[in-house]
């Protein structure tokens, strides 16, 4: 276990320092806790060189500003609720995949539908326009940052023929999200599509996203990727790297391979908490590494809010050269189904039957979210790191009202209402005599 270290107006640039750990949240690299995993051939490497990174290209509008702000609070209420839906296991998200996935699926709500997934995104009243030109800066801002780390995010639509998307509802995919609206065939061939698609999106790290079989009457399919790759900018010796223990939170120690280096890292220790900051190539991205101190890291996480975060940040500072630094070389994977988090999170409506998605087809059809499925690979080796997510949200119709017809034999009644007095009463068997 590491120890800790002791130690308004929109400007023309804005400092790496203000927006790091926002931009690592949003990129969904927050690493809380990892144990175990398939280890990785070390590979040797030389550090990355070039000048650090002090500032973003250009500021932010007000309302890229609350973008970040928003997919920080998104990303840690989903976090909350992912790790109390799969107590003691490891939990890895891509926050930011599956805000496009909901941000590119709010193009075709309307009414409390598409309010709640305003909410829930922390969009609150903003309108349609600056949602989607928000989305669409933050997807060419983040690939562009840095240009000795790989950033790429991709979106795609699949139309069950033979349903039209609507072309409203096409356009902005297309013009906000650079998602092409395919057709697709049946189901399975959908699925197919989306996991072929997904893979070659993230080099292979997701290899499938969609391991159930679809249901019969999917008519839609959207999905996003998103692909990180990031050499440290101070890279660890693999000859140094050696077996150790890992502290479960059970307690139970487990042998792991243990990377060491000393210094070039920042840190910090507030309220109980530590904070390791490890930088990716010209210092635009970083990992940060979140520690409890005499708590349980799902008590870390209970409490952890964007406030929390940039308080930790803030406090960030360099530790001397000869301090030690111990982190795991893993590889953690996960597959889960996010709507019950979701709906918990306060928007049930998009998978209901009272679902508002108006948008979508051209004739409309009644239809609501089914599912929304979300796979990440993360690698951590003395390298650096790579992370992919695809997250792919399915289309059903909203079930019929109950269909009503009399055409077998029946019993009837004829009965005054308020005392419940029958008059009549018979079975037709045949009502041709």
């Amino acid at each position: 276990m590491v120890r800790p270290v002791t130690g308004g107006v929109r400007p023309p640039r804005v400092p790496v320092s203000v927006v790091r750990a926002s931009l690592a949240a949003t990129a969904g690299l927050i690493l809380l806790a990892a144990c175990g995993g398939d280890a990785l051939a070390p590979v040797v490497d030389p550090p990355v060189r070039g000048d650090s990174l002090a500032a973003l290209p250009r500021a932010l509008t007000v309302v890229e500003q609350q973008g970040v702000q928003a997919s920080n609070a998104f990303a840690l209420q989903l976090l909350r609720g992912t790790v109390g839906a799969q107590p003691g296991k490891n939990v890895l998200l891509s926050p930011l995949s599956v805000s496009m996935l909901l941000g590119l699926t709010a193009n075709g709500a309307a009414g409390e539908t598409e309010s709640q997934l305003q909410q829930v995104l922390g969009w609150g009243s903003r309108s349609r326009a600056e949602v989607n030109a928000a989305y669409q800066s933050l997807r060419a801002l983040l690939p562009a940052l840095d240009s000795t780390v790989t950033v790429r995010i991709a979106n795609g639509v699949w139309v069950r023929q033979p349903l039209v998307a609507d072309t409203g509802f096409a356009g902005a995919a297309q013009r906000h999200f650079a998602a092409p609206v395919l057709p697709g065939t049946t189901p399975a061939a959908m699925f197919a599509a989306v996991n072929d698609w997904g893979r070659q999106q993230t080099d292979g790290l997701v290899p499938q996203v969609l391991d159930q079989p679809p249901p019969d009457d999917l008519m839609m399919l959207l999905a996003n990727a998103v692909l990180f790759a990031g050499r440290w900018r101070d890279a660890f010796d693999p000859a140094k790297t050696a077996t150790g223990a890992f502290t479960l939170g059970t307690g139970t120690a487990v042998q792991v391979p243990l990377m060491t280096r000393s210094g070039r890292f920042q840190a910090a220790a507030r309220s109980g908490t530590t904070a390791i900051e490890l930088p990716y190539g010209n210092s635009a991205y970083s990992l940060l590494v979140v520690l409890p101190e005499g708590r349980t890291v799902d008590a870390l996480v209970a409490g952890l809010d964007t406030t929390q975060v940039a308080a930790l940040v803030q406090a960030l500072g360099p530790v001397p050269e000869t301090a030690p630094l111990t982190l795991p070389r893993f590889t953690v994977r996960a597959n889960v189904e996010l709507r019950p988090v979701l709906e918990g999170l306060g928007m049930p409506r998009a998978f209901s039957d009272r679902a508002e998605f108006p948008r979508l087809f051209t004739p409309a059809q009644g239809a609501r979210l089914q599912f929304v499925k979300h796979a990440v690979t993360l690698e951590v080796t003395e390298r650096g790191t790579r992370a992919a997510a695809v997250t792919a949200g399915g289309i059903g119709p909203t079930s019929m009202p109950m269909a009503y017809r009399v055409d077998r034999p029946f019993v009837f009644f004829i009965r005054e209402r308020f005392a419940n007095t029958i008059l009549f009463a018979g079975v037709v068997r045949d009502p041709r005599s």
